[in-house]
């Protein structure tokens, strides 16, 4: 059996017997469990009242030769760029890491298919997605000779706990370990945390470290983790999502917090191709958009707002203070991925008004976050990783009023694919599949909305040509998981720069840069601030969070521990 750290002394190791998916029946260190308001949050969080006396009595917290939490944000959709833009009006988190953090200004994903699984297994792995298989939100795979589609971290297998008919998931399908699972095989009573307002948000970057890993599910209305983690959810999850969450029913209304002169920094605040087409500006209400027949009206609104990473972010906050992380001589790794940024920027876009709002939001919160950090676990003893997934272009709509490329979509543009790939397929008809393929991508490659197309044997092939774009679909790949438009008939498609099927909103996922361009920040103990020009990749977040914090990463990543 696995042992446990008594945090109640830090350094103690008083070894307990625990089962695999560990229930605690009491917090740590301490148990007052008083709820309180903390720095003017909307949230609430656990404080452990006895923890300071016990520190006291156990003659204060030694000073670690490292940091004793490490802390891994990824922020869904943040594109680089939107730090540079917005730099004069953040004042809290974004403006700390600014200043006080390393930032390497060239960080990117290095594969195609920029969406929200492969990015966070990728942050996650420190390998790419043909490597760690997450190849995309979605794909195919071949059962019983049929192509199936798959969810990435979908699992009927498993269940919610607390709420079995709804759908559950698990890491069963990521390839490869991660971070957490690093951590975790240093030292046993190392805790790993994974909160987000999406599962695979969640579970990807905690890896197949069955830690406490949590996230947002608006059907139940609350933050669930399946029967993969855990049979029952820990007391103070079940308190959590009775006594806190709630609170956040009490603001049905988001309204925009950002200053008048900043509003020329956004696009108009009404535009026909945002949201649903009507509720296109400030102030958005529950109430315009309540449906009385369905109980969780509330909370399918609020998973569009930025309310829900501050509720995330309340979580985060509760098992710092109800596991007591980063106080004792085993490192601890607390994930969160903040959902917001990307509902937003599909539904309104990056440069919207909407976006300013929640970015400024997320500002706000990220500062009494770190602030938290530097209270409860103390200053010197944490360190930070921010990064995202993947980044966004402009609508279509936008791209065309500031002269960059963009186009969509319409029945137009794909009745003329699926016209090319059938006329191929006709003229190979009797041909075997290679051929098959070779035929179609010759085919759509005429198309004025495509830029190039491969067959997967030349992208599988030692001479592929030499080219930047095959290499980043080459690391997108891996055999028998087709996520691709044309992937199950043996083709990869890279379409025009901006081009999205989408009736309205922006979107990513495709190879260029602006999908590509991600933060890449490290703040805290062990890093030395400034801005850092040497090329950086999301597989390096990994292995640098892991040589801050004094844990081995695997000898064969794609991925390096970045320095300073």
């Amino acid at each position: 059996m696995e042992g446990i750290i008594d945090h109640r002394c830090p350094g103690g190791t008083t070894q307990m017997s625990t089962p695999a998916n560990p229930v605690p029946t009491q917090l740590r260190p301490g148990a007052a469990g008083v709820l309180r308001k903390t720095r003017g949050r909307a949230a609430w969080v656990l404080t452990l009242a006895a923890g300071a006396s016990l520190l006291a009595a156990c003659g204060g917290a030694p000073q670690p030769q490292q940091p004793a939490l490490a802390v891994l944000i990824v922020v869904d959709q943040l594109r680089a760029d939107l730090l540079d833009r917005y730099d004069a009006l953040f004042t809290g988190g974004l403006r700390r890491l600014r200043d006080e953090g390393r930032i390497f200004v060239n960080g990117t994903h290095d594969h195609a298919n920029t969406l929200t699984a492969p990015g966070h297994a990728t942050i996650s792995t420190g390998v790419t997605p043909a490597r760690h298989g997450i190849v995309g939100n979605a794909w195919y795979e071949r059962v019983d000779g049929e192509w199936t589609r798959v969810e990435n971290v979908h699992d009927p297998n498993v269940e919610l706990v607390g709420a079995p008919g709804i759908a559950a998931a698990s890491p069963h399908r990521l390839l490869r370990p991660g971070l957490a699972d690093w951590v975790r095989a240093a030292d046993s009573a190392s805790i790993v945390v994974s909160v987000s307002g999406k599962d695979r948000g969640a579970i990807l970057p905690g890896a197949h470290a069955r830690g406490y890993v949590y996230w947002f599910q608006p059907a139940a209305g609350r933050f669930v983790t399946s029967t993969h983690y855990r049979t029952e959810d820990p007391e103070w999850v079940t308190r959590f999502n009775e006594d806190v969450l709630p609170t956040f029913m009490r603001d049905s209304v988001w309204e925009s917090t950002i200053p008048e002169s900043a509003l020329h920094l956004t696009q108009p605040d009404t535009a026909a191709h945002e949201g649903d087409g009507v509720h296109t500006y400030f102030p958005h209400r529950f109430e315009d958009v309540r449906d009385d027949a369905d109980p969780q009206s509330f909370w399918r609104w609020f998973e569009t707002t930025p309310m829900l990473d501050a509720a995330t972010l309340a979580l985060a906050e509760t098992a710092v203070q109800a596991l007591g992380l980063g106080r004792d001589g085993s490192p601890d790794l607390l994930t969160i991925s903040l959902s917001q940024t990307d509902r937003i920027g599909h539904a309104y876009g990056p440069l919207s008004r909407e976006q300013l709002d929640n970015l400024l939001r997320l500002d706000r919160a990220l500062g009494e976050f770190f602030a938290f950090l530097d209270e409860t676990v103390g200053a010197g003893r944490w360190v930070l990783a921010l990064s995202a997934d993947h980044g966004v272009h402009e609508a279509p709509e936008v791209a065309e009023r500031l002269g960059l490329p963009g186009l969509r979509a319409t029945a137009r543009e794909r009745d003329a694919l699926n016209r090319a790939v059938a006329e191929a397929q006709e003229r190979a008809k009797g041909s075997d599949d290679a051929t098959v393929a070779a035929y179609i991508a010759e085919a759509v490659k005429q198309l004025p909305f495509v830029v190039n197309a491969w067959t997967h044997a030349e992208l599988d092939a030692e001479t592929a040509p030499a080219d930047s774009f095959v290499e980043l679909f080459r690391k997108a790949r891996h055999p028998g998981r087709e996520p691709g438009v044309l992937s199950r008939q043996g083709v990869e498609v890279m379409f025009v720069e901006g081009y999205i099927s989408y009736p309205r909103g922006a979107t990513h996922g495709s190879p260029y840069y602006k999908d590509r361009h991600v933060p890449i920040i490290f703040m805290g103990a062990g890093v030395e601030p400034g801005i850092d020009s040497t090329r950086a990749a999301t597989v390096d977040i990994a292995p640098t969070l892991a040589r801050l914090i004094g844990v081995p990463a695997p000898d064969d990543l794609d991925g390096k521990a970045l320095t300073w």
